[in-house]
């Protein structure tokens, strides 16, 4: 339980308020990471790449040619939602939690594999950073001889 004295109003009628939750549902640090990460990862996915057996290109395809077809889909920008990763995200977001919600920290072992691949992409660019960092200093010592 947490209680909150809201300054001044010790002699109010509304004098704290509480907030009720249970311990249980707390999301623990490590799963909101594990999530964060994973929801990433889906994101781009959907957005930017082909995926396994060019599944998530076809489902932008299809996405596209709805909108080409149906007006409502025109006008609510659902193609949009599905090639903008900033976008797809907050449904992916949703989803994870709604998910959260229903099987707890079991989401673990379904968001492990997309958190490793994000992991995977941001050493990827870090390495890639430092190589180009690397070459720089290089052509600027070879220059100055």
């Amino acid at each position: 339980m947490i209680r909150l004295q809201i300054p001044g109003e010790q002699n109010s009628r509304v004098s704290k308020i509480v907030i009720l939750y249970k311990e249980e549902d707390m999301m623990s640090l490590n799963i909101f990471l594990y999530l964060s990460l994973a929801a990433w990862r889906l994101a781009s996915l959907v957005a930017n790449e082909d995926g396994p057996w060019m599944m998530f290109k076809r489902f932008r395809q299809r996405a596209e040619q709805w909108c080409q077809q149906y007006r409502f889909c025109r006008e609510l920008g659902l193609y949009e939602l599905v090639t903008c990763e900033w976008c797809n995200s907050i449904w992916i977001g949703v989803g994870l939690t709604a998910l959260y919600l229903w099987i707890g920290e079991t989401i673990f072992y379904l968001a492990l594999p997309f958190a490793l691949s994000t992991v995977t992409i941001i050493i990827k660019y870090v390495v890639q950073l430092l190589q180009t960092a690397q070459q720089l200093l290089d052509n600027m010592d070879r220059s100055q001889k």
